[in-house]
C-alpha cells in the first residue's frame, strides 16, 4: 500500500524534539499502521524492524508523542493505537459518499472511534 509522506516533517517542531530512536518509531506507525491509523500495538516487531540500536518502550513513547498535545490514543485497554493526525494527513476530511473513506470508516467504527 503506498501511502502520502510529508516532507516537511523533519522542519515540524515535534519531530525535531523526538529522540533519534522515536522520530524512527513515528515513521514506523505511520507506515504501520492501518488506514485508518490504528496500529496494534507490538513493540517486540517494531523493535526488530527499528534495529536493537534504537532502544524505544511503550511507556516512553506515549509519554514524548502526547507531551503536547494528543497524538496517540490508546483502545482496546492499550492493545491497539489509534494516530488521529495520519487521518487528517492522508485523507482530509472523510466523506461517507467515497467508497475507499467508507472501509476506513467501517474500522473506525468497528473500533469504537467516533470521529464527532
Amino acid at each position: 500500500m503506498k501511502r502520502f509522506t510529508d516532507t516537511d516533517k523533519y522542519k515540524k517542531p515535534f519531530i525535531r524534539g523526538l529522540k533519534g530512536a522515536y522520530k524512527l518509531l513515528w515513521d514506523y506507525l505511520y507506515h504501520e499502521c492501518d488506514n485508518s491509523g490504528v496500529w496494534i500495538v507490538d513493540f517486540d516487531i517494531a523493535q526488530i524492524y527499528l534495529g536493537m540500536d534504537m532502544p524505544v518502550n511503550k511507556s516512553e513513547a506515549l509519554e514524548v508523542f502526547n507531551k503536547d498535545e494528543v497524538k496517540i490514543i490508546e483502545i482496546h485497554g492499550g492493545k491497539k493505537w489509534f494516530i488521529p493526525s495520519f487521518l487528517t494527513f492522508q485523507y482530509g476530511e472523510l466523506s461517507p459518499e467515497n467508497r475507499f473513506h467508507k472501509s476506513v470508516l467501517l474500522k473506525l467504527s468497528q473500533n469504537g472511534i467516533d470521529l464527532n
